[in-house]
């Protein structure tokens, strides 16, 4: 399988609100202006998996301070700190013809590895009951039951701290700079 994580484009809506529409029930899914805004509002956290030229998945996203989501981001266009100091995943979804063959950890990594690159201490994000353990694997933690209400479902708040990523990044750049003056 030779998967190609890219930037998403405004080329990609319809398709990723397709896959949205697939993925969610209806009262949880995405409208189309949400998405839009998201994509406009942070391109930079919007990625695409495509496989063979086709959106197999995609994981979305908003700068944020505040370490537990509200219903605001879901519902309403929040106010973006494009300096906030973490980030709120507010969609991950993989084509289910495509699913189980580890599409949605590769967009994740991709996703946490250019978070921690851009030097964001924590990323948090909602889930169902049955996904929390999947996302324990890759070092969330479930701090509670989420204040949200999409769908009438019951969400769980979920956080991975990316300090030490961002500790050991800072450490690496004064140590490459150290080695650059010595030279």
């Amino acid at each position: 399988m030779n998967l190609k994580i890219r930037w998403a484009t405004v080329d990609d809506l319809i398709n990723v609100k397709a896959l949205e529409s697939k993925a969610f029930p209806s009262a949880e899914a995405d409208t189309l202006e949400m998405i839009t805004f998201r994509l406009n509002a942070a391109p930079d956290l919007f990625l695409i998996a495509e496989l063979d030229n086709r959106i197999v998945g995609f994981i979305n996203a908003l700068p944020t301070n505040v370490e537990r989501l509200t219903n605001n981001f879901y519902v309403d266009a929040p106010d973006i700190d494009r300096n906030a100091v973490g980030i709120a995943a507010m969609s991950l979804a993989v084509d289910q013809n495509f699913r189980r063959q580890g599409i949605a950890a590769q967009l994740l990594n991709a996703f946490l590895d250019r978070a921690r690159n851009a030097r964001k201490q924590f990323v948090a994000f909602v889930c169902k009951d049955e996904k929390i353990s999947y996302y324990q694997k890759f070092g969330f933690k479930c701090v509670g039951v989420s204040s949200v209400t999409l769908g009438n479902a019951r969400w769980h708040d979920m956080i991975i701290n990316l300090g030490e990523g961002v500790q050991r990044a800072q450490t690496q750049k004064r140590l490459r700079r150290l080695k650059s003056q010595r030279e």
